[in-house]
C-alpha cells in the first residue's frame, strides 16, 4: 500500500437461505469476542455485490461517506487522503449499483472510483479534471433519489440532509407525503437519530420537538405528552399505522413520526382520544444490504446492556425480507434505590411481489422497574415547594412496576389494476401490568406528603383491523388520489386497584414503611373484565393535484362510532349506562408550492374525544356526544437545500364538560382555546454543522368556564414558551460533538392559576466517533442528559407534578459486521 492511502473492507456477506439469522448473530458475537480479546479479524474476499441496493447514508466528510458506502456494498476502496482532505458530502439516499453509487457520491468533485484488476476500487482524479478539482474544499451537491411510498414493501421517504429526520412521513390514511407537500405539521425522526442519541423511549425523541412536553414519568414505553395545550396519551400512539398495538420498544423502530394538532380524519379516534397530536411508530424492515449489528452499552449508575440488529433478504429478486431486533439491559439507574431490567425482541417480515406486498410484525417486551418514578398530586391551595435533588425519590423501596407486552400485526396490499390498489391490515396486542406503589399527595409547602399504598394489576387486549381501496384518476386537468377505508378497534380490559393503607412522609426526608401484603390478590391474568370499548369508522378522502402538482387540495370525511360498556369487578354485570355514540368529522388541507422549494399550506381539521358519562346533576347517567375539537392552521415550509425551516400558526378550540349551576345540567358547556406559533428547523446549515429543533409559543386559555370564574385564565400544564434546539459539529474525521438546550417557561397547576411551577432549562451534551476497526465499521457514542444535574418540576397538569431525572451518562459501542 502506498503512503497516504487508506484501505477498508468488510467480511464476506452471505445471502443464501442456508445461513440462518441465528448463525449470523452467532458469528457477530464470535467476532466481537475476538476483537475484545485482541484477535485480528480475518477478511474473506467480498462476493460480487447485487446489481443495485437501497442506501441511506448520512452526510459526513467525503472519506467517511465513501467508506460507509463501500462497507455497505461489501467492496474495498483505496483512498488517497490528499484527494479527500477538507471535503464533505451530503451522503447518499436511493437505490444504486456499486459503480453508480460511487459516481453519485463523487459527482462534481473531479474524482472517480476506478475498478482495480485485483478487485475493489481506488480513488483517482478524473481524466480532464483540473488539479484543484471543481469540488476542492467545497461541499458536494446533494444526491437524493426518493420514492413516494404507497404501501408495504415500498421504500420510506429518504432521509433529509444530516440524516436526523426524513423528507416526509405517513399522514394517516393519506399515506406517505413529502414534507413540502404535507398540509400539516409533521416530523419523522430516523433510526439514525434514535441510535446517535441512544434513545430508550419515545420521550427521548420528543426532546427534539418543541411542540411536545412530557407529562408523565418516563419509566418505559408508556409516555404521555402535552401538545398544543392538549394531551397526547401513550395509548394513542400507533404502531405500524394501527392503534392499540403495543410497541416492542424504540429498538424496533425505523422512524418515529410525530404530527402536531388535531387529526381525526387522518387517524380516527384512538383508545383515549387525545386531540393534541398523533405518534406513529414505523417498524424496521430488511434492506437490500445485509446487516449484522451488535451494540454494547452502559447507562449510569450501573446499567449494562446489549442490542442486536440483524437483517437479510432471500429468494428470487430478494423478495422476502427478515429483520430481527433484540435487546437486554439490567442494573441500577441514577435515581437512588431504582433499578430496571428490560428485555425485548421484534421480528419484521416483508414480501415484495410485483402486485402483492405484505408485512408482518411480531414483538415481545418485558420491563421490570423497582422503585419507579411516579406523579405527585398537590392539594388545592398548597404552595409548591422547590423540587428536591433529582437523585432523591420518595417512592417506597419495595415499589415496583412490571409490564409485559405482546404484539402481532400484518399489513398487505394488492394491485388490482395499475391504478387501483386494495389494502388491509389486522393486529392483536396484549398488555399486562402489575404495580405496587404509593400515590403521593403534597399537603404542605414544607414537602409533607400523604401516601396511599396501592396494588394495581391490569390487562388490556386490543384487536384492530382496517381495509380499503386506493386509486388514482384524471379528470380534465386535475389528478385525483382517492382513498376509502373502514376500520375497527376492539379493546377489552380489566383493572382493579386495591388501597392498602395511608402513611406519611416528606419529599426532602422520605420515611419508609414495611411492604404491605398482597397475599390473595389477583395478578394481571386473574383480573376480571371491567371494560369493553368498540371503535368503528369509515373514511373517504380525495387529494386533488393541479398546475403540474404545484397546487394540492385534500378533502375528506370520517364517520366514527363508539360503544363503551363497563362491568362490575365482583359480579361481572354491565354497569349502567352503556355508551353508544357516533359523529362525523370533516377535514381539509391545501398546499401551494410557490417554488419547487417553498410551499405554503392551510388546514381545517377536527379532533375527537369520547364524551363523558354524567355523574352529577339532574341528568346523571346521560352519555354525552363525543367532544369535537376544531383546528385552523396556516404555515410555510422552505427547503434551502441542505437545511429546512417550517412555520405554523394555529388555533385549536377544545370543548369540555361541567355542571351548569343555573340549570343543574351537566353538559358540554366549557371550552378552551389554544393559539400558537411553531418554528422548526432541521438539516445541515453548513458543512459539518447540523441543527434540529425550534421554538413553540403557546397561548392556551380557558374561554368558557363555570359561571365565567376562570374565563381568560391559562390552561394547566401549558407553558407559554417551549424551546428545543440541538446541534452537531463534525470537528475531525469521524468525530462529532453534540449539544442541546431545552427550555420550558412556567406552568400553572390549577385552573384558577393560583399554583404554578417555575421555568426550567436543561442542557445535554455528547460525542461520537465513527471509524473502521479491524475492518469492522465501529461507532462509539457518549451522551449526557441533564448535564448540570439540575432539579426542577418538569410539568404541572391536572393537579400533579412530575420531577426531573438526574444526570444520566450513556456510553455505547456499535459494530457493523
Amino acid at each position: 500500500m502506498q503512503p497516504g492511502f487508506e484501505a477498508f473492507t468488510l467480511p464476506a456477506r452471505h445471502h443464501g437461505a442456508g445461513r440462518s439469522m441465528a448463525s449470523a448473530a452467532f458469528t457477530a458475537v464470535v467476532l466481537f469476542g475476538a476483537m475484545a480479546a485482541g484477535v485480528p479479524a480475518v477478511h474473506a474476499q467480498a462476493p460480487a455485490p447485487a446489481a443495485s441496493s437501497r442506501y441511506d447514508i448520512a452526510p459526513g466528510t467525503l472519506d467517511q461517506v465513501l467508506n460507509r458506502f463501500a462497507a455497505q456494498a461489501g467492496v474495498l476502496i483505496a483512498i488517497d487522503a490528499s484527494l479527500t482532505a477538507g471535503r464533505t458530502s451530503p451522503g447518499l439516499a436511493g437505490t444504486f449499483g456499486v459503480r453508480d453509487g460511487f459516481g453519485a457520491i463523487l459527482v462534481g468533485s473531479g474524482l472517480e472510483a476506478v475498478p482495480q484488476p485485483a478487485g475493489g476500487y481506488a480513488l483517482h482524479r478524473a481524466l480532464g479534471a483540473a488539479s484543484g478539482g471543481a469540488g476542492d474544499g467545497r461541499q458536494l451537491p446533494v444526491v437524493q433519489v426518493s420514492a413516494r411510498p404507497e404501501g408495504p414493501g415500498d421504500p420510506l421517504p429518504a432521509a433529509y440532509a444530516g440524516g436526523q429526520v426524513a423528507r416526509g412521513g405517513r399522514v394517516g390514511g393519506l399515506g406517505d407525503k413529502d414534507f413540502l407537500e404535507t398540509p400539516f405539521s409533521l416530523t419523522a425522526y430516523t433510526s439514525q437519530l434514535i441510535e446517535d442519541q441512544q434513545a430508550r423511549t419515545i420521550a427521548d425523541m420528543a426532546d427534539n420537538n418543541p411542540s411536545l412536553r412530557m407529562i408523565y414519568p418516563d419509566n418505559d414505553v408508556f409516555n404521555d405528552f402535552a401538545v398544543r395545550g392538549n394531551k397526547l396519551k401513550a395509548l394513542d400512539a400507533a404502531y405500524a399505522g394501527l392503534y392499540g398495538m403495543m410497541s416492542p420498544g424504540i429498538e424496533s423502530l425505523e422512524r418515529l413520526e410525530i404530527l402536531s394538532g388535531a387529526n381525526a380524519l387522518l387517524n380516527g379516534l384512538g383508545p383515549v382520544g387525545g386531540v393534541g397530536g398523533s405518534i406513529n411508530q414505523v417498524p424496521k424492515r430488511a434492506g437490500d444490504t445485509p446487516l449484522t449489528r451488535l451494540t454494547t452499552g452502559y447507562i449510569s449508575d450501573s446499567q449494562w446492556g446489549v442490542k442486536a440488529d440483524v437483517s437479510r433478504r432471500f429468494g428470487e429478486d430478494q423478495r422476502l425480507g427478515v429483520r430481527f431486533n433484540g435487546a437486554y439491559s439490567d442494573g441500577d439507574t441514577s435515581t437512588v434505590r431504582q433499578s430496571r431490567t428490560v428485555q425485548m425482541a421484534s421480528l419484521g417480515l416483508d414480501y415484495r411481489g410485483e402486485r402483492a406486498r405484505v408485512e408482518v410484525d411480531l414483538g415481545l417486551r418485558r420491563n421490570d422497574t423497582s422503585v419507579p418514578a411516579r406523579t405527585t398530586y398537590v392539594l388545592a391551595g398548597v404552595a409548591i415547594p422547590a423540587a428536591p435533588k433529582p437523585i432523591q425519590g420518595w417512592q417506597q423501596p419495595w415499589a415496583y412496576d412490571n409490564t409485559r407486552a405482546t404484539t402481532a400485526a400484518v399489513r398487505g396490499e394488492y394491485d388490482l389494476t395499475p391504478a387501483l390498489t386494495a389494502f388491509a391490515a389486522a393486529g392483536y396486542s396484549r398488555f399486562e401490568e402489575q404495580q405496587l406503589f404509593s400515590n403521593s399527595f403534597l399537603t404542605s409547602s414544607t414537602g409533607a406528603l400523604t401516601q396511599s399504598q396501592v396494588y394495581w394489576p391490569l390487562y388490556r387486549d386490543n384487536t384492530t383491523a382496517e381495509a380499503g381501496l386506493r386509486t388514482k384518476l384524471q379528470t380534465g386537468g386535475i389528478e385525483h388520489q382517492l382513498v376509502a377505508s373502514v376500520g375497527a378497534l376492539k379493546v377489552r380490559n380489566g383493572i382493579v386497584a386495591t388501597s392498602l393503607g395511608l402513611t406519611s412522609t416528606n419529599i426532602y426526608n422520605p420515611v419508609f414503611v414495611a411492604q404491605p401484603s398482597i397475599v390473595g390478590l389477583a395478578g394481571p391474568d386473574g383480573v376480571p373484565r371491567t371494560g369493553a370499548t368498540d371503535f368503528t369508522g369509515v373514511a373517504v378522502a380525495d387529494t386533488m393535484s393541479m398546475l403540474d402538482g404545484r397546487l394540492q387540495f385534500t378533502l375528506g370525511l370520517r364517520h366514527q362510532s363508539i360503544n363503551v360498556k363497563n362491568y362490575s369487578a365482583t359480579t361481572g354485570a354491565v354497569l349502567p349506562p352503556p355508551y353508544d355514540r357516533s359523529v362525523t368529522t370533516p377535514g381539509a388541507g391545501l398546499v401551494f408550492k410557490l417554488q419547487d422549494n417553498l410551499s405554503v399550506y392551510a388546514n381545517y381539521i377536527e379532533g375527537l374525544q369520547q364524551g363523558a358519562t354524567v355523574s352529577g346533576g339532574s341528568n346523571v347517567g346521560q352519555t354525552l356526544a363525543p367532544f369535537v375539537s376544531k383546528q385552523h392552521e396556516v404555515g410555510a415550509k422552505f427547503d434551502v437545500g441542505s437545511w429546512a425551516v417550517t412555520a405554523a400558526i394555529y388555533q385549536l378550540r377544545t370543548p369540555n364538560g361541567f355542571l351548569d349551576t343555573a340549570t343543574n345540567i351537566y353538559g358540554i358547556n366549557g371550552e378552551q382555546r389554544t393559539r400558537g406559533l411553531e418554528l422548526n428547523t432541521f438539516g445541515e446549515i453548513t458543512r459539518g454543522v447540523r441543527l434540529l429543533g425550534g421554538v413553540a409559543f403557546v397561548d392556551a386559555r380557558q374561554t368558557r368556564t363555570q359561571n365565567g370564574t376562570n374565563n381568560g385564565k391559562h390552561v394547566t400544564g401549558a407553558p407559554r414558551v417551549q424551546f428545543n434546539l440541538g446541534g452537531e459539529v463534525d470537528v475531525a474525521a469521524g468525530l462529532t460533538l453534540t449539544a442541546r438546550a431545552i427550555h420550558t417557561s412556567s406552568q400553572y397547576l390549577d385552573l384558577a392559576n393560583a399554583q404554578s411551577i417555575p421555568s426550567w432549562t436543561r442542557y445535554d451534551a455528547g460525542a461520537r466517533y465513527r471509524t473502521i476497526w479491524n475492518g469492522v465499521p465501529t461507532t462509539v457514542r457518549l451522551n449526557v442528559t441533564n448535564l448540570l444535574n439540575k432539579s426542577y418540576w418538569v410539568s404541572a397538569i391536572d393537579s400533579y407534578l412530575v420531577q426531573s431525572t438526574p444526570r444520566t451518562v450513556q456510553l455505547s459501542a456499535t459494530f457493523d459486521f
